[in-house]
């Protein structure tokens, strides 16, 4: 044996390597068909000798998603497991013990463990350590533990906790029978908790988990709530790097502004609106780079106090009652601005469920969002990923065009996509598209509405090529929407040369599927056109 492989850290690494080798569903102890021998490799490797057993075995164990196999190195007359599918039930215990991802199954035991029947199970589950433990009984086509199960641990287990190394822990079940077994497999070391349940009751537990897990970085609570249940357990917890929760009070959130570490806060509802006043020289969530929330109205005060070191802003429409007009956009464009640090902002999303909230044709220019509102937003000179869904469409022309491209000289990716039930006539055409290629030599991504009947004519230089005009080489994508084309052959080939010539790595061109909206018809030939034009491009 090379001497190499008597360095511990080497065969950890080695043995790593295999386990991240293949996709998420091995780590999770899921055989598939395209990788169907990783657990294998680990397994004969285990068996190689004594330097590869414990490193193999650990990266072996470390991924698992229910307590099939750590059952199945239980006695057999222990436990049976039922396999379940949509029209029959078989007993699988006789099975050779592999499943894929597509099997249903439930579990239970045929008899009390003896204090002898834990000695393999405890074995392998002390060696769960940084990882998740996905436990889920979301949908009855989901693989499950059934409650006996669950109580048998709780009584019959001799060591307490099931996993005392587990470093992460995801807690989705939906069963209020089984939400208090969680403390069977909490552990002082986890640093990742997931708990998703939409019973009120459940979140009695979390106040007393914190004095549990004094480790806890990262934090996820899901669940539909109408008050901030979780509020007390977030306050108690000091040393949070992440955190996504469904809503927070005052307390909680004045709390988490105050933490040294946290660095991503994803409030999915209620808001806040304003924090209390603080002295000057108390900064206010010092760590903070990645802020999500979906409370429009909260988020233009709330940026005045989180945007200082922000280098992502997300914004999302779930649960929004209305569609926001254009003033209440002005106002969050312009906290952005005001905020945020222009030097430090990378990524600015705003989405938009447009179906959710149908608007009035005569109350659409409330809603239309200027190309002038976005200079708001052109001081962020580094950023790389712009995507403003807004409820209608964004009205460009040629001259805000050109000022955008200018002034975001590193975006990678550009969407401001729009809805084609109110399709608006836009003022931007193929010039606009063509500061794009000018200015922005890393764009690689692109959704605009434009007017491509029109295909400008560009004069050559003397010995100048159209590749040296201005043309960039990383655009592969690029999605037009409802954009006006002319339908005949002629005109749609002209408006792919000029693409071609200007995005010549372009190879994917995406119009607006039509619908049975009003002028389907006339939305279908316009997709068809551009269909010509992917056509010529591919």
């Amino acid at each position: 044996m090379h001497h190499a492989l008597e360095i511990d850290e080497i065969v950890q690494c080695i043995c790593g390597q295999i386990a991240q080798a293949g996709p998420s569903e091995f780590r999770l102890g899921v055989r598939t068909e395209q990788y169907p021998n990783r657990c294998g490799d680990l397994f004969h490797l285990a068996q190689t000798c004594r330097t590869f057993l414990d490193p193999a075995l650990d990266s072996l164990w470390s991924f698992q998603g229910t307590l099939l196999h750590l059952l199945r190195t239980m006695l057999p007359d222990l436990w049976y497991i039922m396999e379940i599918s949509s029209d029959e039930h078989s007993d699988a215990s006789s099975d050779d013990g592999s499943w894929t991802e597509d099997d249903t199954w439930e579990i239970s035991f045929r008899r009390t463990p003896r204090a002898s029947d834990w000695d393999w199970f405890t074995f392998y589950a002390h060696r769960l350590r940084i990882t998740r433990f996905v436990i889920i009984n979301k949908h009855s086509d989901v693989r499950s533990e059934t409650s006996f199960v669950y109580d048998i641990l709780a009584t019959k287990f001799p060591h307490g906790t099931i996993f005392p190394r587990l470093g992460a822990l995801d807690w989705s079940f939906k069963d209020p029978q089984l939400f208090h077994h969680i403390h069977l497999f909490l552990s002082p070391k986890i640093k990742r908790l997931h708990i998703q349940s939409d019973h009120i009751a459940h979140f009695t537990i979390l106040e007393t988990l914190s004095s549990q897990l004094p480790g806890l970085k990262n934090v996820t609570v899901g669940g539909v709530h109408p008050d901030s249940y979780a509020s007390p357990f977030v306050c108690a917890l000091d040393g949070l790097e992440t955190l996504v929760i469904w809503n927070l009070d005052l307390t909680a959130f004045d709390h988490l502004s105050r933490l040294p570490r946290l660095r991503y806060l994803w409030v999915m509802s209620n808001t806040p609106r304003r924090l209390p006043p603080r002295p000057k020289d108390v900064p206010c969530f010092p760590a903070l780079r990645v802020f999500e929330c979906e409370s429009i109205e909260a988020t233009p005060n709330l940026l005045g106090q989180t945007g200082g070191s922000l280098v992502e802003f997300y914004l999302s429409s779930r649960g929004w009652a209305t569609c926001p007009t254009k003033q209440i956009l002005q106002e969050l464009y312009t906290a952005l601005a005001s905020s945020c640090t222009h030097s430090l902002l990378g990524k600015i999303t705003v989405e938009q469920a447009w179906d959710a909230h149908p608007i009035m044709t005569t109350q659409l220019d409330l809603y239309v969002v200027s190309g002038d509102d976005l200079k708001r937003l052109f001081c962020f000179r580094n950023i790389v990923h712009v995507w403003l869904a807004h409820c209608i469409a964004v009205d460009l022309d040629d001259a805000v065009a050109l000022e955008m491209a200018r002034a975001w000289p590193r975006i990678e990716v550009l969407a401001l996509p729009c809805d084609n039930t109110h399709r608006m006539a836009p003022r931007m055409t193929l010039e606009g598209v063509y500061a794009f290629a000018q200015h922005c030599p890393v764009l690689r991504r692109l959704s605009v509405l434009f007017d491509a009947t029109a295909v400008p004519k560009f004069k050559l230089a003397s010995g100048e090529t159209t590749r040296r005009r201005g043309s960039q080489d990383t655009l592969a994508r690029f999605e037009v929407a409802y954009s006006p084309i002319g339908t005949k052959k002629m005109e749609c080939r002209r408006v792919a040369t000029f693409l071609r010539s200007i995005f010549p790595a372009l190879h994917c061109v995406e119009p607006t599927k039509p619908d049975s909206t009003t002028g389907a018809h006339a939305l279908a030939m316009h997709g068809k056109a551009w269909m010509k034009v992917a056509a010529e491009l591919a």
